[in-house]
This record gives C-alpha cells, sequence and structure tokens, in this order.
C-alpha cells in the first residue's frame, strides 16, 4: 500500500517541504535508529511551517493541561480548516506569526513548553499512520491491514543519524502513543465513514455536531446536561455518572453520540414515548 491516492495519511507537514522527505514503510519488527535531543544540529527545526493536525486525545490532553475550557482552547491555540475532497472540518494547531512560523508552544531553545501534553503526531515522528482510504477500499488486498506504518525521512532531520535504535513498538511504548491511538480510534472511524458519504457545505447541523463531540467536549458536556438531551435518549445511570466526571467517557460517549446522529449506528438510541 503505499500513500498515493489510496491512501490517507496522517502525518502533518507544511506543504513547502513536501518534496524534501520520503516514506518508507516499517513493520512492527523493523528496527530503525533515532533520537531527538539538544545536541542535535537540526533541534527545533521540525517545530516551524507545520501543519499540526489536532486529534480529539490531543485536545483533551492539552486543554486539561492549560487548564482552560475546549471551547478557549480552540479560539485561542488553533484554526479550522477542510480536509480536502470531504468536507470534514479538522483543528490546526496555530504557528507563530513572529517566529519564523515556530509552533505557538515552541518556548525558544528549550523545546516544547507542553512537551509532557505534546499532540500524538509530534510523539509519533519520525513515525507516520497511513490509513486506507475507504473510496480505495477494492485496492486492499485479502487479509491486509488498513493501516500502515511508515518512516519519515526528512532532508533538515539529523535525528536518522543518532546512533539509539528502536522497534516500532518500543517507540511507541516511550513515546506514549499507544493509549492515544486507542483513545482516537473510536474517532478515526468516523473520520473514515464520512470520507466515504463525503459532507456537503448545507449540511451544517452534521459539521456542527461532528466538531462540538470530536474537538469542544465541556460545550458538549453542556449539551448533554443542559438541555433535553437526557429526557429524550436512553442512558444508564452508570453512564451519566461518568461522564459527568470523566473527560475520557465524555469523549468516548461523544464518539457514540456521533455515530447516532450522523449515521443512525452506534449504540444510544431515543427514548420510547408511552402511548
Amino acid at each position: 500500500m503505499s500513500t498515493s491516492a489510496a491512501t490517507s495519511n496522517t502525518d502533518n507537514h507544511s506543504e513547502v517541504n513536501e518534496e524534501n522527505f520520503k516514506l518508507k514503510p516499517i513493520t512492527p519488527e523493523g528496527i530503525f535508529s533515532f533520537a531527538c535531543h539538544p545536541g542535535v544540529s537540526c533541534f527545533n527545526k521540525c517545530c516551524h511551517e507545520i501543519d499540526v493536525i489536532l486529534t480529539p486525545v490531543d485536545i483533551l490532553k492539552m486543554k486539561t493541561a492549560l487548564n482552560i475550557r475546549s471551547d478557549e482552547f480552540l479560539k485561542k491555540y488553533t484554526t479550522l480548516q477542510t480536509l480536502k475532497d470531504t468536507g470534514i472540518p479538522l483543528v490546526k494547531l496555530l504557528m507563530s506569526e513572529n517566529s519564523n512560523g515556530a509552533c505557538i508552544f515552541l518556548d525558544g531553545s528549550k523545546g516544547c513548553s507542553i512537551y509532557q501534553n505534546r499532540p500524538q503526531v509530534c510523539r509519533s515522528y519520525p513515525l507516520g499512520l497511513g490509513t486506507l482510504d475507504p473510496r480505495h477500499e477494492k485496492l486492499q488486498t485479502e487479509g491486509q491491514s488498513p493501516e500502515a506504518r511508515f518512516m519519515i525521512q526528512e532532508d533538515m532531520c539529523k535525528g536518522h543519524l543518532e546512533p539509539k535504535t528502536w522497534t516500532l513498538k518500543k517507540w511507541m511504548e516511550d513515546q506514549g502513543t499507544i493509549a492515544m491511538e486507542k483513545g482516537n480510534k473510536p474517532w478515526m472511524e468516523i473520520v473514515a465513514k464520512l470520507k466515504a458519504m463525503k459532507i456537503n457545505d448545507e449540511q451544517n447541523h452534521e459539521i456542527s455536531l461532528f466538531i462540538m463531540a470530536s474537538y469542544d467536549l465541556d460545550t458538549f458536556r453542556q449539551f448533554v446536561f443542559e438541555s433535553s438531551f437526557l429526557e429524550r435518549f436512553e442512558v444508564d445511570i452508570n453512564t451519566i455518572k461518568s461522564i459527568h466526571s470523566e473527560q475520557e467517557s465524555l469523549l468516548k460517549f461523544g464518539m457514540e453520540w456521533l455515530l447516532f446522529a450522523l449515521f443512525n449506528e452506534g449504540t444510544i438510541r431515543p427514548k420510547v414515548k408511552n402511548e
């Protein structure tokens, strides 16, 4: 499987640098060399002029670390863009206008100011994840995984010359991406379904629901608890308690809600009215 039209690549690189990197497939057993630290000559260069697309788990972790509401985080640190040819709204991290296009969270030579809560794509680098586009599923061979890992080799990155070696599993464990990918999986599946159906400009209601449940959890919580939602839908008492107090549970519930609202699927169902 290549990263041509048949795949949807979740790596985030600026169009300016697009011709200056190569994607090399890597197997779970594959070994690669890489290290990133202040002693590497290119340190922090990869934090400039990039398109960092944030996932729901990214936003949850970052807004919690900054101790602000999700709607405030979105307004202050991000901008919305539409995934090409799909109509799907994505959240992109802002770059600074005064520091050569540096990430808004880059603290000079010190590096990332939110390193412990940095986005998944930053953690994963130099590895990328490609997923088979549902619109080209006929190109998938029998038994082939819909996902593939790639090594991103950019001309400017000297981390590949470092002697430290990793396996794919060890790198993911070290960078803390396994749990994040698991948390984002329901959302990725919804995005894949939306790609297949395409959203048009007239579906403003569906777009608003997707943005709220995916990216704006605090507003979604208000939607659930301060509207007639719980009067209209079957939600058991344990779920109500967990989504009220646990943000991760609320995000998971939001994905179930999107399955119902967008595709009439999932476990959430309207209450049956008594005759």
